[in-house]
């Protein structure tokens, strides 16, 4: 575990908690979140969380001079923050992931190379691979690049071909130990919008993930 997911009293929120100050209330969260364009109809997404000044200005001069892409579309690149970061890749072979606290990155070698998970792979380009060049991951906030249906099953498949193992428990061992959060690594920006939604076990109330094909 971590300082972010260790939970040895296997504490669950609740609407209500009791606290020696008064009772603390929680609202009900439904057991899918939407996304936007699963509620209403959506002209165009502009990608960032924020996005860049240049992309706001990129898509403003497409509205003045009238060369918006059909209704729909992303105003954004189509390539990776991976194709534009300044850091040197090579033959990717992890035998740990590591992070951000545990090491110091080598300012010029690919993060992913030093065991960070970093999402850049995936994600697409327009922020200038900012985070990457100062020494932090990629988290993935401009979302899933051109032709990326589902974030995290692309980040999962990514980092499952850079495992130096070939060994079915190691790598299992591996990803366990370096990945404790996969979903709030993968899909902090996404969920709902990916082929996974949350849903409850019946009579208990805990949360899940379970595939929307097989659920």
């Amino acid at each position: 575990g971590s300082p972010s997911t260790d939970n040895p009293r296997n504490v669950l929120p609740q609407t209500s908690t009791e606290m020696p100050e008064g009772t603390i209330h929680l609202p009900l969260f439904y057991d899918t979140v939407k996304t936007l364009d699963q509620t209403v109809e959506v002209d165009y997404y502009l990608p960032g969380c924020p996005p860049e000044a240049e992309r706001i200005w990129e898509a403003l001069v497409a509205i003045l001079e009238n060369k918006l892409p059909p209704p729909g579309s992303v105003i954004g690149a189509e390539t990776t923050v991976c194709d534009v970061c300044p850091r040197t890749r090579s033959e990717k072979k992890i035998l740990a992931f590591k992070r951000t606290w545990e090491i110091i990155p080598d300012p010029d070698i690919c993060l992913l190379d030093q065991g960070l998970i970093c999402c850049g792979i995936a994600t697409r380009a327009g922020c200038g691979a900012l985070c990457p060049t100062v020494g932090s991951p990629c988290i993935g906030c401009y979302g899933p690049n051109q032709g990326v249906e589902d974030f995290g099953a692309r980040m999962i498949t990514a980092l499952a071909s850079v495992i130096d193992s070939n060994d079915p428990e190691e790598i299992d061992r591996i990803i366990t130990e370096g990945i404790p959060d996969p979903i709030g690594t993968f899909y902090r920006f996404s969920l709902a919008h990916s082929q996974m939604r949350r849903s409850s076990l019946p009579g208990n109330g805990t949360s899940v993930i379970r595939s929307v094909e097989t659920g």
